[in-house]
């Protein structure tokens, strides 16, 4: 089957989206290190440490998110199955990630981008014409 157009405008926000996680990820691994400072200056070593690991632990998640984008959207282009199920568990946690970090975080702005990312490919993956082309609720294929 050839690939349908949705599929590949699925597959283009897929990229962006991992760009924009991996980039997302590397701006908060920059605030663990300034807040992970901060903290070790007002309340010591212990503090400063317990600051920029939480915030590490937001930014690898970023990170790992961002890497699997560029690996399923490489699967999106190939129209595997596991690619077409992986993206929607993906942006269920990127949606669920983003309105966490909405409560707790500066530069709301990228965060409502990356939402609007999740939200329109989860859009497009229900999409008939792409449910289709990756054989969802049919054959399976690998």
């Amino acid at each position: 089957m050839n690939r349908p157009q949705s599929v590949t405008i699925l597959a283009i926000l897929q990229l962006i989206s991992g760009i924009f996680s991996i980039l997302d990820g590397l701006f908060i691994l920059l605030f663990a290190g300034i807040f992970g400072g901060l903290g070790a200056a007002v309340g010591g070593a212990k503090v400063g440490t317990v600051i920029g690991g939480f915030i590490a632990i937001f930014a690898a998640i970023a990170l790992i998110i961002g890497i699997i984008s560029l690996i399923l959207t490489w699967g999106l282009f190939q129209l595997k199955t596991w690619a077409w199920t992986g993206t929607l568990i993906i942006h269920v946690i990127a949606i669920l990630s983003q309105i966490a970090k909405l409560f707790g975080s500066a530069g709301a702005a990228v965060n409502f981008l990356t939402l609007g990312f999740a939200a329109a490919s989860i859009y497009y993956l229900l999409r008939p014409d792409v449910k289709q082309a990756f054989s969802i609720g049919s054959i399976n294929r690998l």
